[in-house]
């Protein structure tokens, strides 16, 4: 995966990538992420792993 010569011979069956963002802020205007639940799923793309993140309600 680390090698972006050979990464795209990878099955993207044999591999996934999540995330669970948190967020932490101080800032009045963006005080409502503080509370925020996400999930996140990745790829890869050309120079690294892009995700798609949604907000759990």
């Amino acid at each position: 995966m680390a090698d972006p010569a050979g990464r795209h011979r990878i099955d993207p069956a044999r591999y996934y990538f999540r995330t669970n963002p948190l967020f932490e802020t101080g800032a009045e205007s963006y005080g409502w992420l503080n509370g925020t639940v996400c999930v996140g799923s990745g790829y890869l793309v050309e120079g690294g792993v892009a995700y798609k993140v949604s907000q759990i309600l």
